[in-house]
């Protein structure tokens, strides 16, 4: 199944603990042959302006540091039909775009 479009929101305290996750994840996205005509969007932003960004993006990936939060961040993804799931740790933790990245794309295809 080829998706059109992959538009992906990391959230987490401050946004800035995902940057350097973005940053990865997009270069893999631009480096993949299968997302080759593929939208891809991925931003971070701060859980606590979910409400402001949830509408522009497919999936919602949720920092495994805020994972406690992921009962209220449901209920909000579920008033937009946005799914949603925490980061794996231990890819978070070793920044492995290409997994989390994966896990994206499986997300939004099983939506």
């Amino acid at each position: 199944m080829e998706i059109n479009q992959l538009h992906v929101l990391l959230v987490c305290n401050l946004g800035a603990s995902t940057g350097v996750m973005v940053t990865k994840m997009k270069e893999i996205a631009q480096n993949s042959e299968k997302l080759t005509n593929t939208d891809v969007k991925i931003e971070a932003h701060p859980a606590g302006e979910l409400r402001e960004y949830i509408e522009d993006f497919d999936v919602i990936l949720v920092g495994p540091q805020i994972k406690h939060q992921l009962k209220h961040l449901s209920e909000i993804a579920a008033e937009y039909n946005k799914p949603i799931q925490v980061i794996d740790t231990k890819d978070y933790g070793t920044v492995n775009g290409a997994n989390i990245l994966k896990d994206a794309i499986i997300l939004k295809m099983n939506k």
